[in-house]
């Protein structure tokens, strides 16, 4: 019965496959972009390259004709430090000898998180773009299976019932348009195509019991889910109230990610001494290569993970540089040859409360009981393998802004932000940077003129520009050993219980949040601390026809 702990593995795993979304949105940090991130996330009122097809469409009435291209390369490290819960009857060494669990850490490596966008100018009133931008996150980490004890022997790692490794993706192609109906207001809106993929793997418990040892007790799970059509759409509108004065709105809606996949499965995968079983979703027969159909077939693993709805306002000043001639100002924005300086302030709401759980779910009987067998043993994937997150919604506020210290050539930029908490410590999870977030961010940009009469109005410029951000993230502390926390997916229902065709027949102790929700272990996994700290370079260039 040791699979049904699989769905513990697709938990965690959906859990990831969110880990890409937007700004204030616990998934991301501000900004894609090389300005967006330059100033702490601060651009929804300036809004003067093609990225603006995202973060404020409004921006593209007034831009010129442009190509940018940018890249993230985020450097995130996320440790973690166990404690055990005080009803935790595994037979795990480092509970049975009494000594700590060890702190492990995620190795993320430098995964680029590129854009790139074309706005076309229409007309002086009248801007489109195309763009494809990926969130600006950690996409991909690998967390140890094995720690080394103080006898130098190898035992299963701490936080195996969390997350093992991950490698998600989620782009989104979008189509833009900005108009300017009258003199200095504009509105603007766009519309997103999201394409998610992800592989996402961990360990749960095979059965739900006490004094069992994770050796032979754990299974090993992975998946691989995707899907090719998540719409979306922002709406967003600016108002020049003064020559130096910008007002700025923008809101974003997108779908659910719905994604299908498969699960393969690893049963005594820390056993030396024995075969590893394995099985497969997506193989009629489940992978035991018996040629038999069990009931598996590709995509009956379902995940479905809220993307959270975003608002943000804010407020621009900037120095208008005098005696420019009518070819640049009328009905074109270009901070870099216009203004002095700009500084802008935004303030952002992400809707987080709605990722509360994140579903996890497999086929069932029309009364309910489990109908997928895992090979290796006597029990079926659940039905409901949810993970409970229960995040809070975020509040944040951006500062950032922009001086030119070489009219039309050279601008240095600054920005700050800061984000509340978006998780509930009894849920914590590995998944997500969801601390409080506090960062600080410097850039610049490099203007060349590439041909003779080169100009903001007639092109003929190359921008190359670079920018730096330091994410500080509160940790994440729950160390009281009697809180019930997050449980583990179990592969059987309940601890003392059984089941016949996955549904209780005699139900013991279930999850210690949910006294009647089955698969789950009787005690919690996620207690401890975990921390996080984060660095985010960017590059990008740009061409002006």
């Amino acid at each position: 019965m040791r699979a049904q702990r699989l769905a513990l593995v697709v938990v965690g795993l959906g859990l990831l496959a969110a880990r890409t979304a937007q700004a204030s949105n616990v998934t991301e940090f501000p900004d894609n972009g090389s300005e967006q991130m330059g100033r702490g996330g601060a651009w929804i009122a300036r809004a003067s390259d093609p990225l603006a097809a995202f973060y404020n469409p409004a921006g593209l009435a007034g831009q010129d004709t442009k190509l940018t291209l940018s890249v993230n390369l985020p450097f995130l490290q996320t440790c973690f430090a166990r404690v055990a819960a005080a009803n935790d009857q595994t037979a795990d060494p480092f509970i049975t000898s009494g000594t700590p669990f060890p702190k492990v850490c995620g190795d993320v490596g430098t995964f680029p998180t590129p854009s790139i966008g074309f706005n076309y100018r229409i007309s002086p009133r009248v801007g489109a773009a195309l763009l494809i931008v990926a969130p600006n996150g950690a996409a991909s980490s690998a967390w140890p299976e094995f720690v080394t004890d103080s006898n130098g022997k190898l035992q299963p790692a701490p936080e195996r019932y969390l997350l093992t490794y991950s490698n998600a993706l989620f782009i989104t192609p979008t189509i833009a348009v900005g108009w300017e109906p009258v003199n200095n207001l504009r509105f603007g809106a766009s519309f997103q195509w999201g394409i998610a993929a992800a592989t996402l793997s961990n360990a749960s418990m095979a059965v739900n019991a006490n004094g069992l040892s994770p050796a032979s007790n754990d299974v090993k799970a992975s998946i691989s889910a995707s899907s090719f059509f998540v719409p979306g759409f922002t709406l967003g509108a600016m108002w020049s109230a003064a020559p130096m004065l910008d007002v700025a709105a923008w809101y974003k809606f997108s779908a659910p990610i719905d994604a299908s996949g498969d699960v393969k499965t690893y049963a005594n995968y820390y056993d030396p001494n024995a075969a590893v079983v394995t099985g497969d979703t997506s193989k009629p027969d489940c992978g035991d290569g018996s040629g038999i159909n069990k009931g598996c077939a590709p995509g009956l693993a379902h995940l479905k993970i809220p993307v959270p709805m975003e608002a943000k306002i804010g407020v621009r000043f900037h120095k208008p540089r005098k005696a420019l001639d009518s070819e640049i100002t009328e009905h074109r924005r270009d901070p870099l040859s216009q203004d002095v300086w700009d500084l802008e302030a935004d303030f952002t709401w992400a809707n987080d409360s709605a990722i509360d759980n994140l579903e996890v779910r497999f086929p069932s009987a029309n009364d309910g009981t489990a109908v997928l067998p895992v090979n290796g043993t006597g029990g079926r994937l659940p039905p409901n393998a949810d993970v409970r997150h229960h995040f809070r919604d975020v509040l944040g506020v951006r500062l950032g802004g922009d001086y030119n210290a070489i009219p039309d050539r050279l601008a240095v930029r600054a920005g700050a932000f800061f984000e509340s908490q978006a998780a509930d410590s009894q849920y914590q999870n590995l998944d997500f940077v969801s601390g409080a977030r506090i960062g600080l961010a410097l850039g610049g940009t490099l203007r060349i003129p590439v041909k003779k009469d080169a100009s903001p109005a007639k092109g003929g410029l190359i921008e190359l520009s670079l920018g730096y951000m330091h994410v500080f993230v509160t940790d994440l502390n729950n160390n009281d050993p009697n809180n019930p926390g997050l449980p583990a997916l179990a592969g059987t229902t309940c601890n003392g219980g059984s089941f016949s065709g996955g549904s209780p027949t005699n139900v013991g102790t279930c999850g210690p949040t949910n006294p009647t929700t089955p698969f789950r272990s009787n005690w919690a996994v996620n207690l401890g601390t975990i921390s996080n700290s984060l660095d985010v370079i960017n590059v990008g260039a740009a061409y002006r026809f």
